[in-house]
């Protein structure tokens, strides 16, 4: 017979920790004020994506703009023209996410033009005479990583994401309203005091040597006896309260990848897709068990593009910039399908995001270094999309007026920060204007704490 110790010793070495712990609500319904289902899913491209080779002026500005990378700008025969005029130019998209164009066509995707970390509304003037104050740690990744993602500092890690459904939950219980697929990173589903789910995009109905859906195997019994031990000992009820958590969440994951029908989208056999497939199928199956408000976060990509931006670097196999942005384009297509096929299209919302842009200029290896603000996307048919966001576009002029580096490489200061980007998805998913500032101390300091780019 396995002793309660030496089984724990085995599930530690098994990976216990595959799912962790969340509202362990399953599979009951949640008491909930909300009466309607409403998901964000978050994407974070990991090393800042270069973005200005993604949305490119196609009129007069295109000269400044080649003149600026000649070996790295994406030529014309190569971008895709988007319907309109925006912030003053026509628009090329970079032909290698054509799959969103016809979204954008149809409204249901938009550019927010120029976004990033910010503290205070910044000029680049601002930055080069000295008088701006600049967020911390700017152009590290993993510190911009964390702060657009709503980062305190190290007195208070949580993200914008856990902050914003906890003041939810002030309106009544919700289901797994957090939950990060293959982060390294999660700082935007972490809470102040609240529980996650975190799981891989692979789904699993085993718990170390336990079948989840199998309540009678002798493993998943033991598991069981975990959750219900009782004790005086503070720590030792709390661990088996947090168990049994961590246990109903992953059953509840193992259910939902189970017994939901696949989407219908064409995801293709690659990272992004697998873990887009993946939030496209258990999606339907937490709005039919009851779940009121969710956030989905997951990270992907290789945007540290310092070299070889346009071509695959072989020898060290990092792909280039363009095939990076097909595959998320086609990911992104099928998710949107996928969640219209499931009629939960007025449902979803979704975000990707990058924790800083790049230079304009090119760098050394003919890729791009580290800069400031860049160009992130909504999608879904919540967003008000067919639009760029933001007051104008950047100027693409190495030290022109919009370039914030006394070297003349082209840093763009954000004009919307991520706080005002998290301000209208968090409205959106319920929050009251008046718990805004309390989630996201920032948006005080800008005049308008939204953007706008979100449906009513």
């Amino acid at each position: 017979m396995t002793s309660r110790r030496g089984f724990l010793r085995t599930a530690a070495g098994l990976g216990l920790g595959a799912v962790t712990v969340g509202q362990g609500m399953w599979p009951g319904r949640a008491h909930s004020a909300f009466q309607d289902y409403k998901a964000l899913v978050v994407v974070h491209l990991n090393g800042g994506c270069d973005t200005h080779d993604m949305l490119v002026p196609t009129d007069g500005a295109y000269s400044d703009y080649l003149q600026s990378r000649p070996n790295i700008a994406v030529p014309r025969t190569q971008l895709l023209n988007l319907p309109g005029t925006h912030l003053g130019h026509r628009m090329g998209l970079n032909a290698a996410m054509s799959a969103l164009l016809p979204l954008f066509e149809r409204e249901r995707l938009g550019f927010v033009v120029n976004a990033g970390a910010l503290l205070t509304p910044t000029t680049a003037q601002d930055v080069l005479n000295g008088r701006a104050t600049l967020p911390p740690f700017l152009y590290s990744h993993p510190e911009q990583t964390q702060f657009v993602q709503g980062w305190l500092g190290d007195a208070d890690p949580s993200g914008w994401g856990g902050r914003g459904m906890e003041a939810l939950s002030a309106l009544g219980a919700m289901k797994a309203p957090l939950v990060a697929v293959d982060t390294s990173d999660n700082t935007l589903v972490l809470g102040q005091h609240s529980r996650m789910v975190s799981t891989g995009h692979q789904g699993s109905r085993y718990f170390g040597r336990a079948d989840l859906l199998d309540e009678q195997y002798a493993w998943t019994r033991t598991l069981a006896s975990l959750a219900r031990l009782q004790s005086a000992s503070p720590v030792e009820a709390e661990y088996a309260r947090s168990f049994k958590a961590v246990l109903a969440d992953a059953k509840e994951m193992a259910l939902a990848q189970e017994i939901s029908a696949e989407p219908t989208g064409t995801f293709e056999t690659n990272e992004i897709g697998e873990k887009l497939h993946f939030l496209a199928k258990i999606l339907p199956y937490y709005k039919s068990a009851g779940a009121a408000r969710q956030i989905f976060f997951t990270q992907w990509g290789r945007f540290d593009t310092h070299a070889n931006q346009r071509n695959t670097d072989v020898a060290n196999a990092n792909p280039d910039l363009d095939s990076q942005l097909a595959e998320l384009a086609n990911a992104l297509a099928a998710l949107d399908q996928s969640i219209q096929d499931a009629g939960m299209g007025p449902d979803v919302a979704v975000l990707v995001l990058s924790e800083f842009g790049r230079t304009l200029d090119e760098a050394a290896g003919l890729g791009s270094d580290h800069a400031w603000g860049s160009h992130w996307m909504v999608l879904g048919q919540p967003v008000a999309g067919g639009r760029l966001y933001g007051e104008a576009f950047p100027r693409l002029i190495l030290g022109g007026v919009d370039d914030a580096h006394n070297g003349q490489r082209g840093y763009f200061v954000p004009q919307i920060s991520s706080d005002q980007v998290a301000a209208d998805l968090l409205t959106w998913l319920g929050l009251p204007a008046s718990s805004l500032t309390a989630v996201l101390p920032n948006v005080a300091n800008f005049a308008r704490p939204t953007v706008g780019f979100m449906h009513g």
